[in-house]
């Protein structure tokens, strides 16, 4: 099953997403006349890390999650929510490709290649302020809940960037990268960002704690399988020989698949099941 395929019950949700992402970043900088007139390339370099979509897994667990445990919650305030985590995500990857010198993403020219690392910097901060003010302005949800699903992704961009800094730091060093310390940046790098989108999905329909700490639960195995998948096809993950990747993504799509057998009975679970199955689906492909 593809991609397409899994995310079938929400495609309309998603295109909803892509409607909000386009209305969403049109407004940065639309406030002010005069950054209008002085800065009329800003439109272009906002919407440049949205030129080509990614594979939108992230707002996608947003909305499935969000149906599993809930399926008569309004969409409104979902639908923006997860449009802001890809503006999030967005702003994460901007940045990470500045620190990586990378020349190229998703098959075009990085924004840092394009537009200058200052230039790149700068955007990726407006993207993160955007994502901010996206969440706070969620339509039909409380004030508290405002804030609660703020709090959880400032922890969240604070733990991707301590992930980023201690892969810089142990990657400066000549010895093989420990399996603990690879552990720990998969997990802030990547998986946070996947917790994040699955947890609070459930805490704006009001899913309560125990089912939060459940979709969180599947968002982290299942972020660190996606980052084990990724780096066995890379082949740079930089763990000594003795460390056997591939049995330890097994184990934690296990974990991840023991975390959505706990979600209701129905067809948003078994989406989940799926998902995780095509991700391993990569190594072979």
């Amino acid at each position: 099953m593809d991609l397409e395929a899994i995310f079938e019950p929400v495609s309309k949700e998603l295109e909803l997403v892509e409607r909000e992402l386009k209305t969403a970043l049109s407004r940065i900088g639309a406030s002010s006349t005069e950054h209008q007139s002085r800065l009329g390339i800003l439109p272009g370099i906002v919407t440049h890390p949205f030129s080509v979509p990614g594979k939108r897994i992230r707002p996608a667990l947003v909305l499935l999650a969000s149906r599993a445990v809930d399926g008569s919650f309004p969409r409104e305030p979902l639908i923006n929510l997860a449009a802001a985590v890809e503006v999030l995500h967005a702003a994460s990857l901007v940045h990470d490709d500045i620190i990586d010198s990378a020349e190229e993403r998703r098959h075009q020219v990085s924004l840092n290649k394009r537009f200058g690392n200052r230039v790149a910097v700068l955007a990726g901060d407006i993207l993160y302020t955007h994502f901010f003010s996206l969440v706070t302005n969620l339509p039909q949800v409380s004030p508290e809940m405002r804030l609660s699903v703020l709090d959880l992704f400032i922890n969240t961009t604070q733990a991707m960037c301590i992930g980023e800094i201690l892969a810089q730091e142990v990657g400066a060093e000549p010895q093989p990268l420990s399996f603990q310390d690879y552990l720990e940046i998969s997990s802030d790098k990547t998986a946070s960002l996947f917790a994040a989108c699955c947890e609070s999905a459930g805490m704006v329909v009001g899913a309560g704690r125990e089912r939060e700490r459940q979709l969180r639960e599947f968002g982290l195995g299942f972020g660190l399988t996606f980052q084990m998948v990724d780096d066995l096809m890379d082949k740079d993950h930089g763990l000594p020989e003795s460390v056997d990747l591939l049995a330890q993504t097994q184990t934690w799509a296990q974990k991840a698949r023991d975390q959505a057998s706990t979600f209701p009975v129905g067809e948003y679970r078994n989406r989940f099941v799926s998902l995780i199955d095509y991700v391993l689906e990569q190594i072979d492909a």
